[in-house]
């Protein structure tokens, strides 16, 4: 057995197949077939594979010709390699190709990408977390990763993403206020399409002058009065970010992270009042309760994330399937945005975290699961689901309505343009994006719980 090094990835392979994909020493949840792709891939590397020869080699020739399509998907998954096809390139009438080099030696410390760069500077376990946290490395892992795709998937720099964000989130409201889920008179006026400037991308380390001047009475104020921002379970960008805005400008801020469900994050942000500034799923997700909704205003949507539908392998043998849903806030709004579900199936909301792994345990052939990722990525690695769907969802920034009036609108604005320039300064130079969420040793913490992949902390404020 010897290994091959390709990218950030490394895999352990022989004459008969591929044994293991691991990224440093981590090792990469992979299911059997999506390895036997990746092997065979390998194989030919750089040649193209016909998808017919791919068919007959795992299955047989005449199998469903999707299966390889499904099965390609999920090995880009695993390499982060989705739209990018860094590692794997679809040729038109010539099937797939392995494109990315693949060497018999690891490569030297100076090469690979800016996430390679810094693996090599950070070690999983050198943020200085406190003594007995568990599962450090791995928090760190999945929250450097999930950095990265966050900016990936982020409309902040970029227009036309920015308008689909928009569109979608009118068009999951409209679908509410329907169903008599959200008083469309409640809602403010959509804020103006906001994209920072070319000059926000710069690599130097020294904050623009001219941004800093038009920020300078929000910073002043945040001295005086520290802004408190609540970033949900866990996002990674947007801690970043933050701590980025703490380092170059002086801002002020406390950040308010914790493994809440959503309806319990509408709860505290309800009778606590004490948030100025949130970031939650689009418009309804975390807004909308009971009591009406919370006077939060969304400023602008911030990045995309998906929603994964899962389903046990098998046959439902004649009974309607369970569909187990999980985070999204109110959660019969995924629902209702995906009506067919509806009718198949028999929905249960779970808001725990910890009573979402238990249900999953008892989830017969044919039922499926609604969660986001990397949640649903664990929840694939330990159980037999097949994949039926991903569905893309925003995470947007609100404020509270008294940042709507007065002196606190102007503040407001500054802060939205201060926040979306720092986003682009982090999203191109992801350097110093890590090395700020590494700060965060609260947040990495509480990364393992708020994935479904280690022990709850505890919810208690910073």
């Amino acid at each position: 057995m010897h290994r091959l090094y390709f990218g950030e990835f490394w895999a352990e392979v022989d004459e008969a197949g591929c044994h293991g994909v691991f990224r440093e020493h981590e090792p990469v949840a992979l299911s059997d077939v999506p390895r036997k792709v990746l092997f065979l891939l390998l194989q030919q590397h750089p040649r193209p594979i016909v998808a017919k020869d791919l068919l007959g080699e795992l299955w047989h020739p005449g199998a469903n010709p999707s299966n390889i399509a499904k099965q390609v998907r999920a090995l880009r998954f695993a390499l982060g390699d989705d739209g990018t096809q860094r590692y794997i390139r679809t040729l038109n009438k010539q099937g797939y190709a392995f494109v990315m080099p693949v060497a018999d030696a690891p490569p030297s410390p100076g090469s690979g990408t800016a996430l390679a760069r810094s693996s090599a500077r950070f070690e999983p376990g050198e943020p200085a977390s406190r003594a007995g946290a568990p599962g450090i490395a791995i928090e760190w892992s999945l929250a450097r990763e999930k950095l990265l795709k966050d900016f990936q998937g982020s409309c902040l720099h970029d227009v036309e993403l920015l308008s689909e964000a928009l569109e979608e989130c009118e068009a999951r409201i409209q679908l509410l206020t329907e169903r008599r889920r959200i008083r469309a008179e409640s809602r403010a006026p959509r804020e103006p399409l906001f994209v920072p400037p070319r000059e926000a991308w710069t690599s130097s380390s020294t904050p623009s002058s001219e941004v800093a001047a038009r920020a300078s009475e929000l910073i002043e104020y945040s001295k005086a009065a520290p802004l408190m921002i609540n970033v949900g379970s866990y996002n990674a960008a947007c801690i970043a970010v933050l701590q980025s805005l703490r380092r170059r400008f002086g801002l002020e801020a406390r950040t308010d992270f914790q493994a809440l469900s959503g309806r319990q994050q509408v709860l505290q942000l309800h009778n606590e009042d004490g948030t100025d500034f949130l970031f939650a799923p689009h418009v309804p997700v975390l807004l909308v309760g009971d009591r009406g909704t919370v006077d939060y205003r969304r400023i602008t949507p911030v990045h995309s994330y998906e929603q994964v539908l899962l389903r046990k392998s098998g046959a439902t043998k004649g009974r309607k399937r369970k569909l187990l849903v999980y985070k999204g806030g109110y959660p019969e709004e995924q629902l209702l945005a995906h009506a067919p579900l509806l009718i198949s199936t028999e929905p249960e909301m779970v808001g725990s975290l910890q009573k979402l792994l238990e249900k999953v345990q008892d989830l017969a052939p044919g039922d499926m699961v609604i969660a986001w990722q990397p949640l649903a990525s664990g929840l694939e690695s330990k159980n037999t689901f097949t994949r039926h769907g991903e569905y893309r969802c925003w995470v947007s920034l609100y404020c509270h309505k008294r940042w709507l009036r007065g002196a606190l609108r102007t503040l407001k604005e500054q802060f939205l343009r201060l926040f979306a320039s720092e986003w682009s300064y982090c999203r191109w130079n992801e350097d110093w994006a890590l090395e700020c969420l590494r700060i965060e040793q609260t947040a990495l913490e509480s990364f393992t719980a708020g994935s479904g992949l280690g022990p709850t902390p505890g919810s208690s404020r910073r």
